[in-house]
């Protein structure tokens, strides 16, 4: 079938496509919402400016397509194929992506807000000034993704691997990052103000600049990450960091404020604390062997139960 009968059969009232070979087919700016192409093959096809809005691609093959600019609001895209496709400036809001394979897509400037991407296969993929705001994507693939600069304010990322992402300047305020695997990722000047991070894995991470007020980021892996200067301006008791149980071993928190913060359980060897506004903090269990806490603020906090063999004193005496 090729594109003049499908637009004919459509504008008579047929809407059922699916399972039709539709390769290379070109059917650019047309009008077809609703329409099922559902199993359909629609490799190397160009759908460009389209408005497929509420269409069932479900399980379509969409190898190489090209969307370009193509409406596809609440389209059903469940397990569809999209490895490689150009879904550039294409408006995907409430869309559903549960399972599909977007590896190596091109989804610059594109719109998935509400969308449900869970499962998504998203590795390699072009995310270059993407509107993910409210998106699904829990358990989502990102690992080497590039949400440089990407707004994901309010987006659920629970048990998304964003292995070595780039989230530098991300904005993930309010973002559900439970259980994420963020090892190696570059979260540089990223806004997650109000995110939660627990039992998120951080290690070898760099957080440097980013802002982490009234951030949750219980029984985090932070292993040798890298966040120093952290901007936690205004945390205060209904809003502090929960870092309770993290391990924060071999981090560099020089100069952080971790006013009010809760480090109980906290492993903290040989981390650098140097200058560390810790007033008022919770260090109830921590493990301190061997950190640097020369200069740290240590007024009214909660000190009990600390290991401080060879830890180096605010001022600058070696505990034995």
């Amino acid at each position: 079938m090729n594109g003049e009968e499908l637009l004919w059969l459509y504008q008579t009232g047929r809407k059922d496509f699916s399972r039709t070979d539709l390769s290379r087919v070109d059917i650019i700016q047309a009008d077809l919402p609703d329409i099922d192409l559902s199993r359909t093959e629609l490799d190397w096809s160009n759908l460009s400016g389209t408005n497929l809005s509420q269409a069932n691609l479900a399980r379509a093959d969409l190898i190489h397509a090209r969307l370009i600019g193509a409406k596809l609001v609440r389209a059903n895209l469940k397990c569809t194929d999209l490895t490689k496709a150009d879904l550039s400036w294409v408006n995907l809001d409430e869309a559903i992506l549960v399972r599909a394979d977007l590896s190596d897509a091109n989804l610059n400037q594109s719109f998935l807000r509400n969308a449900d991407l869970r499962d998504a296969n998203l590795s390699g993929a072009n995310l270059s000034g993407v509107d993910l705001r409210g998106a699904n994507l829990s358990r989502a693939d990102l690992s080497g993704a590039n949400l440089s600069g990407v707004d994901l304010s309010g987006a659920n990322l629970s048990r998304a691997d964003l292995s070595g992402a780039n989230l530098n300047s991300a904005d993930l305020t309010q973002a559900n990052l439970n259980k994420a695997d963020l090892s190696k990722s570059n979260l540089r000047k990223a806004d997650l103000q109000q995110a939660t991070l627990k039992g998120a894995n951080l290690r070898r991470a760099n957080l440097r600049g980013a802002s982490l007020t009234g951030a949750i980021l219980k029984e985090v892996n932070t292993s040798l990450a890298t966040i120093s200067e952290l901007n936690l301006a205004g945390v205060n008791l209904p809003s502090r960091v929960d870092l309770s149980s993290a391990n924060l071993s071999g981090a560099n928190l020089a100069g952080v404020n971790l006013k009010d913060a809760n480090l109980r359980f906290a492993l903290l060897y040989q981390t650098q604390m140097q200058n560390a506004h810790l007033r008022n903090a919770s260090l109830i269990d921590v493990y301190l062997r061997e950190s640097d806490l020369r200069g740290a603020n240590l007024t009214n906090s909660i000190l009990s139960g600390i290991n401080l063999t060879g830890t180096i004193m605010p001022d600058g005496s070696l505990h034995p």
